[in-house]
C-alpha cells in the first residue's frame, strides 16, 4: 500500500483498472484494489481524492461513469469502451510514422504502463490504412527515433517528470542553455504542453522569472527536472490557451521587440523547397524567372542574424537577405567573418 502515488501515477492506475473490468465496480472495490486509493487515509478523504479524479478524467474526454443497476442488477464506476475508443482511424503516412517513433522511444521502459502505451502506439498505426511501404516500415522495426545514447536517456529522463508535471499542473524547476550562450540560467516554469517537432521535444510554459509563456527544448535541459513538492495544481492553464500558437514560432521571433518583415530572395533551383516548407505566417511572392521571395517576420537582436542563417545554411548559397537593412548588415558581417577565418 502507498500513501506516495502521484497524481499522474493514479489517475492512470484508475483508467486502466476500469478498462480491464468487464463489469460495474463499486468504490469499495476501488478502495481496496487500485494503487493510489488502497492508503491508509481516512475513508472520506479518499472519497474526495476519487470525486477531484473522476472530474479531472471527465475534462480530459475519459468518462468515468456510474450505474445504479445495470442489466444483471450490479451497481459501480465504468469506463464507456464505445466513448473511450476512436474507431474511424485515418491516419496519414507522417502521423503513423509519428506513433511508431514514440513507440520505439518507449521500448527502453519494463512497467506496465510503457508497454501497454508500446502495444497501443503500434496498434493505432498498423490499424490506420497506410500504403504497403508504410506497414513494411512499421513492421520491420525501421522507423525510431532513440539511439539511447547518453543524451537519449537524460531526454526521456526529463520527459518523464515533465509529462507527470503537465498532466498534474506542478510546477517545474531546472538549468536551461540557450543557444550561444556559454553557461546555463536557473528556470521556474508552470508547464501548460509538451509537443514535438523533427525528431525534438519541447515544453510549452510560464516561465515564472521573465513574466512570459516560452517553449524550451528539453535536449537544452540540464541536470535534473525538479517538481515542487505539496499536494494539488501550481496553476491553471490559462483559458484558451493554444500550444500551436507556441509550437510554430521560430528562434528570431523570441526577442523582445516588435515584429518586422524580413524578405529573403531565393534561387529557382531552390524556391519550390521553400514554398513547399512555408508556415501559414509566412508569404511567398514567385517570380517569372521561377526564384521566389519569402517574406517572414523577425524581431531585432544581436542573435537574429545567426538564428536565421542557420536555417538558410541548408540551401547552400542559394538565397540572399534583401530586407531589413539591419538584418542583411548582419548576415554580410557574419559571411564576411567566415570567409575570413577559412581563406
Amino acid at each position: 500500500m502507498s500513501e506516495t502515488t502521484n497524481k499522474f501515477e493514479r489517475l492512470m492506475n484508475l483508467v486502466a483498472f476500469l478498462l480491464a473490468s468487464r463489469e460495474p465496480v463499486p468504490f469499495a472495490t476501488i478502495r481496496k484494489t487500485v494503487v493510489g486509493y488502497n492508503d491508509q487515509a481516512r475513508e472520506d478523504a479518499v472519497e474526495k481524492r476519487f470525486d477531484r479524479d473522476k472530474k479531472e478524467l471527465r475534462e480530459i474526454g475519459i468518462p468515468v461513469e456510474y450505474v445504479s443497476s445495470d442489466e444483471r442488477g450490479r451497481d459501480g464506476y465504468f469506463i464507456p469502451l464505445d466513448d473511450y475508443f476512436h474507431h474511424d482511424l485515418d491516419l496519414s503516412d507522417d502521423e503513423a510514422a509519428l506513433l511508431v517513433v514514440l513507440a520505439n522511444a518507449a521500448r527502453g521502459s519494463t512497467d506496465a504502463i510503457s508497454s501497454n502505451l508500446r502495444s497501443a502506439l503500434l496498434k493505432m498505426a498498423i490499424d490506420s490504412p497506410l500504403e504497403e511501404e508504410m506497414q513494411q516500415a512499421v513492421s520491420q522495426r525501421r522507423l525510431s527515433s532513440f539511439s539511447r545514447g547518453k543524451r537519449d536517456r537524460a531526454v526521456l529522463d526529463h520527459l518523464d517528470a515533465l509529462v507527470a508535471a503537465v498532466a498534474s499542473r506542478r510546477e517545474v524547476a531546472f538549468r536551461y542553455k540557450k543557444v550561444g550562450v556559454n553557461s546555463a540560467t536557473q528556470r521556474t516554469v508552470h508547464p501548460y504542453g509538451l509537443w514535438y517537432r523533427e525528431g525534438e521535444w519541447y515544453v510549452v510554459g510560464l516561465d515564472l522569472d521573465r513574466d512570459d509563456v516560452r517553449q524550451f527544448k528539453v535536449v537544452r535541459i540540464q541536470g535534473a527536472v525538479k517538481t515542487k513538492r505539496g499536494r494539488g495544481a501550481d496553476f491553471k492553464v490559462p483559458a484558451g490557451f493554444d500550444i500551436e500558437q507556441y509550437t510554430e514560432r521560430e528562434p528570431w521571433e523570441y526577442a523582445a521587440g516588435k515584429k518586422e518583415w524580413a524578405e529573403i530572395l531565393f534561387d529557382r533551383d531552390v524556391a519550390f523547397m521553400v514554398r513547399e516548407r512555408m508556415r501559414r505566417d509566412h508569404e511567398f511572392v514567385e517570380r517569372p524567372d521561377g526564384s521566389g521571395v519569402l517574406r517572414i517576420k523577425v524581431k531585432r537582436s544581436d542573435q537574429t542574424h545567426q538564428q536565421l542563417l542557420h536555417m538558410l545554411g541548408a540551401y547552400s548559397g542559394q538565397c540572399a537577405v534583401l530586407k531589413p537593412k539591419w538584418l542583411r548588415q548582419q548576415a554580410i558581417a557574419q559571411l564576411e567573418e567566415l570567409r575570413a577565418r577559412y581563406d
